[in-house]
């Protein structure tokens, strides 16, 4: 489970964003409003310090990846009785230039178009990149449920949370939600990245499962099946194996209407350089022939079987230089 907090002071796009991350991070991730749990007439310091604990429990009980934005606050969260649950806080403030922020209040016609609202943006400023910065604003006439013990000697943040700032003021709605839909899945998999505009991400995998790379394969070919009129190809495989019917050799092979791919061919080493090979190559040649097949294509690398296959009547009809390292990559064909 993850969890991931929005915060910032009014006029830095919290709300405004919210509909839009929903869509980009889709049913993945829950994206809630902190005012959710209800904003009573009179709410104060101690309200939002106590609400933090209690969306807190709730995330907590929930016991699902989650995002929540609003009025939080990086040191208070950190100060919660649950926070001990948490490895570590990922955090992201909002951001934005006093004049642009007073304009959007005031656009708004809401609460805080005043001096008092850009200085709490300019202590949240300091506080998200400074932990020592200004204690007081947030110890004082506290709620009695923190424990400020558990950050407030810190130098930075960097043991106790993933902080992230986002200055808003010439984005769009549209490019702080994807900023931060970003920010959320590069968070979680440090591999991954959002494709704007779309709840779909890019993930690279150094061990995928043998389902991910059919499903590629398959949707590769049920394409080439849709633009070629015509059903894929066809596979087959020709074996060389002992009277234990052990493979000591073999090529893996696929064919269509008129040309043979032969996409491997591997001989044991202790059976080399005694015709194998050729009669492998021969007898998968023969078995294309049956199906009208009347070119055979392969390719190699030039420390393996070039000479091999050109003693076999295969001629080279291109090369990639340094394809891999310094090695070049060498293709063939030859009229069946």
């Amino acid at each position: 489970m993850r969890l991931y907090f929005i915060g910032g002071a009014s006029g830095s796009g919290k709300t405004a964003v919210m509909p839009h991350l929903k869509k980009l991070l889709g049913d993945g991730i829950a994206v809630y409003d902190f005012d959710d749990i209800g904003v009573p007439e009179g709410a104060d310091k101690k309200w939002r310090q106590e609400s933090t604990e209690k969306w807190l429990q709730k995330l907590l009980s929930e016991g699902k990846d989650a995002c929540l934005l609003g009025q939080i606050v990086l040191g208070e969260i950190l100060s919660c009785p649950s926070a001990k649950q948490i490895d570590k806080v990922n955090f992201c403030l909002l951001d934005v230039n006093d004049f642009e922020r007073i304009q959007r209040l005031k656009k708004r016609n809401t609460y805080g178009a005043d001096q008092n609202m850009l200085n709490w943006s300019a202590w949240l400023r300091m506080h998200t990149r400074d932990p020592q910065w200004a204690q007081h604003v947030l110890k004082e006439d506290c709620w009695h449920g923190l424990d400020f013990s558990a950050w407030d000697q810190l130098a930075d943040w960097d043991r106790k949370a993933i902080v992230k700032i986002f200055d808003t003021t010439r984005l769009t709605i549209s490019q702080v939600s994807e900023s931060i839909a970003h920010w959320i899945i590069r968070t979680n998999d440090q591999t991954a990245e959002l494709i704007p505009n779309a709840a779909y991400k890019i993930i690279v995998d150094h061990k995928p499962s043998q389902a991910d790379k059919d499903a590629v394969a398959e949707g590769l070919v049920v394409e080439y099946e849709r633009l070629m009129g015509q059903s894929r190809d066809k596979e087959f495989s020709v074996f060389l194996k002992n009277d234990s019917g052990e493979i000591l050799g073999g090529i893996q092979a696929q064919f269509d209407s008129e040309s043979v791919y032969l996409e491997t061919l591997w001989v044991d080493q202790k059976l080399r350089n005694q015709g194998y090979g050729t009669k492998l190559i021969n007898a998968a040649e023969q078995e294309a022939v049956k199906h009208g097949c009347v070119f055979s294509t392969l390719d190699t690398w030039d420390f393996q079987a070039e000479d091999f296959y050109l003693k076999n009547g295969y001629k080279p009809m291109g090369e990639i230089k340094k394809y891999w390292r310094k090695h070049s990559r060498i293709f063939l064909r030859k009229v069946l």
